[in-house]
């Protein structure tokens, strides 16, 4: 099938355009082809050089003008109209294709009979140097209304394109996202793990890395958004969140936006915890009891007003207790810190999945949450939160960010492959804006969410039949999501959502292969070889200095650091674009 590369341009540099469609006329070949539409650029270099286009003559590369200025929505539509391909590829005037990326990215479609698709991408500086490699997850539908992380480079069919009405004018500065947000409404995605593009990051570029966008693009996708939930027909809130560089600053947008469903009617919510009365453990050189710590963190952050309210589920407290412990001092301590619940004592031996059904069996409410009792809520208005995220039929359960005692990053997330189940946690500073896909700042999908907090609503508990008792100690909560992950339901994480969780900072995180090996068994082949939505290629590796894998570890870190003196060096005699020497040489050059 032929593919049109679709090329808006208006005033670019012609450096960063020679590179661009360079680029394109190698990747497109003799089979594909290359249509260029100015939006009537004012500029006198641009406008020269894409004269000098035109006179090459060559066969696959079209350039359009438009009479006036009419925005780069306009452009990409008057583009795929004169396009004789099957399959349309936007690409921004100043990104370079990568034809292996490409070429890879076409054989997925073949091979999945698919319609759409997107890949890994690359971001570059103004002069082409390496910023940061973006390995993006599986389609995640809810981490496209948080972030739009497809970007430019995709790849879809002309027949959909047309069936979603194109590019929406309006939406300029976000045009893409409104677009995906339309096209992911009628099907899936398929990702690429292959990088098909250089992005250039330039200082006028409105993106979401860490530069401060414009606020009509701000503006756009808050628009696009709201009308994506409408078409849903659900009713939701659609904010941007706002990144505070310092303390003493106000927050600035970066692209991620927080979307919250309204309920239709009254939820009521049940807070699980199994716990023993009494336990207590030092936390910050202070000693606390668990159960105490917890309960006055819930009873705080219940009567916190959050920023932007929403209607408040009732809530109730379920404590299950161990065999041994007096009912009555259970329910004193839920009334010390006014808090409403019941009381269920658990049978002799230890099994927390045992314990986690029996608490639910005892609950009638519509949400069921799963705490550990040694945990401490630090979020406002988070039940509210979870009730809108579990608002889509489609949601299996709900986990939050959880953080060591130090604030550092527990688990945003489970890693879940067919060899490892360990937490997701790139980044230990939650308070950075986290990794590559702000992953600390926008509600995602993931495989698996952390069993210390977890919520479902209570018919999906009961479908799925609870928790496992095969897993007493450990794993239960990836079992569950596996479980329901089978059933093509999705498991949220929102960082939005804080907990402190005392387990130890410095817990080896080496799998136990024993109970993993349960897991192979009982969900088989459907179990992926690495996760599909975590970003694990963004996880820190960690070796003993003395082993030999360590050593060579180290080897390789002084390597990089060599190289990264020598590109420096590099960086600071390069004055004008360039482009990577493996994707583009002068010598395949077309267009000068």
């Amino acid at each position: 099938m032929r593919t049109s590369f679709l090329v808006p341009v208006y005033d670019t540099d012609p450096a960063l355009l020679r590179l661009c469609i360079n680029s394109a006329l190698k990747a497109a070949d003799d089979r594909h082809e290359v249509v260029i539409v100015d939006d009537c650029s004012s500029g006198e270099e641009t406008r020269a050089f894409l004269a000098r286009c035109t006179e090459t003559g060559l066969p696959n590369l079209k350039i359009l003008r438009n009479p006036q200025n009419s925005g780069v929505s306009y452009s990409l539509n008057q583009a795929a109209a004169a396009a004789a391909g099957e399959l349309l590829a936007p690409v921004d005037h100043d990104d370079v294709v990568v034809s292996q990326g490409f070429q890879q990215t076409l054989r997925c479609l073949r091979y999945y009979h698919a319609q759409w698709a997107y890949s890994d991408e690359i971001q570059v500086d103004a002069n082409g140097f390496l910023i940061r490699r973006m390995f993006k997850p599986d389609y995640s539908l809810q981490l496209l209304r948080s972030i739009m992380y497809i970007n430019h480079l995709q790849v879809f069919s002309r027949e959909f394109f047309d069936s979603v009405g194109g590019y929406r004018e309006g939406f300029e500065g976000s045009q893409d996202h409104d677009l995906a947000l339309r096209m992911c409404e009628q099907l899936a995605p398929v990702h690429v793990e292959a990088v098909a593009y250089h992005w250039r990051i330039l200082q006028s570029t409105q993106s979401r890395s860490g530069e401060t966008i414009s606020s009509q693009s701000v503006d756009h996708s808050k628009t696009a958004l709201e009308q994506h939930f409408a078409r849903l027909q659900l009713q939701a809130q659609c904010e941007p969140v706002l990144f505070r560089r310092h303390p003493d600053q106000a927050g600035e947008p970066i692209g991620v936006y927080r979307s919250r469903i309204l309920p239709g009617q009254p939820v009521t919510m049940a807070v699980i915890i199994p716990c023993r009365l009494g336990t207590t453990q030092v936390v910050n050189n202070a000693r606390i009891t668990l159960l105490n710590h917890c309960l006055q963190s819930l009873s705080r952050s219940l009567a916190e007003q959050d920023e932007q309210p929403l209607p408040r589920p009732a809530v109730e407290i379920v404590l299950v207790i161990n065999h041994e412990d007096a009912v009555e001092d259970a329910r004193e301590t839920l009334t010390r810190y006014g808090l409403s619940g019941r009381v269920v004592q658990d049978e002799a031996g230890f099994n927390f999945s045992r314990k986690c059904n029996l608490g639910a069996r005892a609950a009638n409410e519509d949400i069921l949450v799963f705490l550990n009792d040694d945990t401490e809520m630090q979020t406002a208005g988070w039940a509210a939160h979870v009730t809108s995220l579990l608002q889509e039929d489609d949601i299996a359960c709900v986990g939050g960010m959880l953080q060591n005692a130090d604030r550092t990053v527990q688990s945003c997330g489970d890693n879940v492959g067919r060899n490892s189940a360990v937490h997701y946690a790139p980044n230990p500073n939650a308070a950075d804006v986290g990794d590559a896909m702000h992953r600390y700042l926008a509600d995602h999908e993931s495989t698996s969410v952390s069993g210390a907090f977890l919520c479902c609503r209570r018919s999906t508990f009961l479908a799925l039949d609870g928790f496992s008792p095969a897993f007493p100690n450990s794993f239960q909560d990836v079992d569950f999501c596996l479980r329901a992950r089978a059933k093509d339901m999705r498991c949220i994480v929102s960082p939005h959502i804080r907990l402190l969780h005392f387990e130890s900072a410095t817990r080896d995180a080496e799998v136990d292969y024993e109970t993993l090996s349960v897991i192979r068994s009982f969900h088989g082949p459907g179990l992926a070889g690495t996760d599909r939505y975590a970003l694990w290629r963004y996880q820190p590796i960690h070796f003993s200095l003395w082993s030999y894998n360590g050593l060579k570890f180290r080897l390789f870190l002084m390597a990089r650091v060599l190289v990264r003196a020598a590109r420096r060096i590099e960086k600071a005699f390069t004055r004008e674009p360039r482009c990577w020497r493996g994707v583009l040489k002068k010598s395949e050059f077309r267009v000068r």
